[in-house]
């Protein structure tokens, strides 16, 4: 399965450091991170609970530009019970 894309991230003052460690090229494994909606975009978003890990050994994986989860616009829509 393709698990690749971009997505904008946020995050608190607490977080900063975390998500600063996310810096193009690199490869990260986010535990505890959450998706939430703004504005009906996606952003993630990585809290003080949240931990970041950056993988040492090089890595041959190619990131699917054209996979912007953040461009995607999602309306809320009810469902009667």
């Amino acid at each position: 399965m393709e698990f690749t894309g971009k997505i904008r991230k946020q995050y608190t003052n607490t977080a900063r450091e975390k998500v600063d460690l996310m810096k193009e090229g690199k490869v990260v494994t986010l535990r505890n991170a959450k998706i939430d909606m703004y504005k009906g975009s996606m952003r993630l978003a990585v809290d003080r609970w949240g931990r970041v890990e950056v993988a040492e050994e090089a890595t041959d994986i190619s990131v699917k530009e054209d996979n912007n989860l953040s461009l995607i616009e999602y309306e809320l829509v009810s469902v009667e019970a």
